[in-house]
């Protein structure tokens, strides 16, 4: 478990989704949404929260995690 806020957060999230300089100070990190990842393969996999077990379930936990779907879905991909 890592608990982080701000700039630390976006370093450890820069890293687990091999994200550039110029995508992670685009993102908008919402607080309170526990994000969970799996280390498969040689590589980090963004799997929902514990919230919220499932990809779809992160979504549904709250709208506005909702409008940010598809840029999480494609830092993913």
């Amino acid at each position: 478990m890592i608990v982080a806020q701000g700039n630390s957060l976006r370093s450890i999230i820069m890293y687990l989704n091999k994200l550039t300089s110029q995508e992670v100070i685009s993102l908008e990190l919402l607080t309170r949404i526990p994000m969970l990842y799996i280390f498969k393969e040689g590589k980090f996999i963004r799997r929902g929260s514990l919230v919220a077990p499932s990809e779809a379930s992160v979504y549904a936990y709250t709208r506005t995690l909702a409008q940010y779907r598809q840029k999480l879905d494609e830092m993913v991909n």
